[in-house]
């Protein structure tokens, strides 16, 4: 082979290689262009029902900042202190100062419902 032929041929190797890769980079390209249109077509999906025992609602540091379960509904601050309460039987807010008056049915004091962390 003269060297003028092995060059020639070196060439159309790499153009031939040259092609399959834009061929390839194209298809991946498409396939990729094609994942979120995919996701926008198909419908959300809402649930009828959501069947749990206890709500959390975490904060970005982890502490819960609400909780509602069978007892009822608590409210914290981001130091995790409980600031209002809901039971079957009372309304409580606990404010820097302390408790608020007890809007109840009951004589009992403003507790929080009283849970297992």
């Amino acid at each position: 082979m003269s060297e003028a032929t092995l060059l020639e041929s070196r060439v159309d190797k790499i153009e031939q290689d040259n092609r399959r890769l834009k061929l390839t980079v194209g298809a991946l390209l498409l396939v990729l262009a094609a994942v979120p249109l995919v996701g926008a077509v198909m419908p959300e999906q809402i649930p009828e029902l959501i069947t749990a025992r206890e709500l959390r609602v975490i904060d970005e540091n982890g502490k819960i900042r609400a909780l509602i379960n069978h007892l009822g509904i608590i409210y914290a601050d981001e130091n995790g202190t409980v600031r209002a309460g809901m039971e079957t039987d009372r309304i409580g807010y606990w404010g820097e100062t302390g408790p608020s008056a007890p809007r109840s049915t009951s004589s009992a004091s403003p507790t929080p419902a009283r849970t297992t962390t």
